[in-house]
Order: structure tokens, then sequence, then C-alpha cells
């Protein structure tokens, strides 16, 4: 609410006006407007943002707790998994913040496709934590030494960040 603490007399007719006064006792006309009171039409992409958002953070812990179940701390595949996740985690946020900041802008085509284009950022990253978890599955249920698959994931996800950082 925007109070006007200069405006002591009406102007249309110049009677003394008590404060948050919204009608002229003498002329009956408005000499204050709540100008706060402006009603903001949530964005259509909201919930699908909160859903993404959701299943990210459900799918990091997943990959988390693999990690944890997979590798000693001290296992040099621990410290690269963690961090690889880490990244991940602050890239998303980073790019779940933008695409917050945008949904509160005015409705309009070159915005919407904008938001688009983080949605589809941003469900990259759930894809990628999905083949994350899968990985480490495989991982844990097989005791093969090849990690072929594992040194793959990791630079696609190396990579999904730099392509990120570089958008």
């Amino acid at each position: 609410m925007v109070e006007d603490n200069h405006n002591h007399f009406c102007i249309y007719c110049g009677a003394k006006l008590v404060p948050n006064q919204h009608f002229c006792s003498q002329c009956g006309k408005e000499v204050y407007h709540d100008s706060t009171q402006t009603v903001k039409t949530p964005s259509r992409y909201e919930s699908k943002v909160k859903q993404i958002e959701k299943e990210y953070n459900s799918k990091q812990t997943r990959a988390s707790e693999l990690v944890e179940k997979l590798f000693d701390p001290s296992h040099m595949s621990y410290s690269k998994f963690t961090a690889a996740i880490k990244r991940s985690n602050q890239l998303f946020a980073n790019q779940l913040k933008i695409t917050q900041k945008m949904m509160e802008l005015d409705s309009s085509e070159v915005v919407n496709r904008q938001i688009e284009d983080k949605i589809r950022v941003l469900n990259t990253f759930v894809d990628k934590m999905e083949e994350l978890i899968n990985e480490l599955v495989i991982q844990l249920s097989s005791n093969k030494d090849d990690d072929d698959d594992i040194n793959a994931l990791f630079k696609d996800m190396d990579d999904l960040i730099g392509s990120v950082k570089d958008y």
C-alpha cells in the first residue's frame, strides 16, 4: 500500500483529508487509490516447473544415497561422483532460479519460448540424473571392473554441465 504523506487535501474541492481516507468527505470523489492490489495470475508453467524440481530433488537424493552405498568416501570414484552431483545441483538450481524469474515476467511469445527452452534444460538434468542412478544400480548389482559405462556417463554429465554454462 502506497501512502502519500504530503497530500492532506482533496485535489478536487480542497477539503481536509484524514490519513488513509479513500474518498473525500466533502465532494465524494476518490482521493486515494491502492495500486498494490493488482492480482497476479500464476504462470501456466508453474506446476510443470515445480514438478521438475521435485523430480530432480528426488533423483539427486537417490543418486547420492547410491554413491554412499557403492563407494568408500576415501575412494576416488566417490569424490568424482559427489563432485558431479554437486555441480549438477548448483547448475540445476541456477537454471531453476532463472526460469522462475522468467515466469514472473509478462507472458509474451518470446518469454514463453525462453521458458520452454529452460524447461527442456531442466528436464535434461533430470534425465542425466536418472541415467546416473541406472548406472549406479547396475554397478551395485554387478561386480565387474569395467568402468567404461560410468566413465561415459561422467563425460555426458560434464558435457551437459559445459553446455549449460555456455547457454
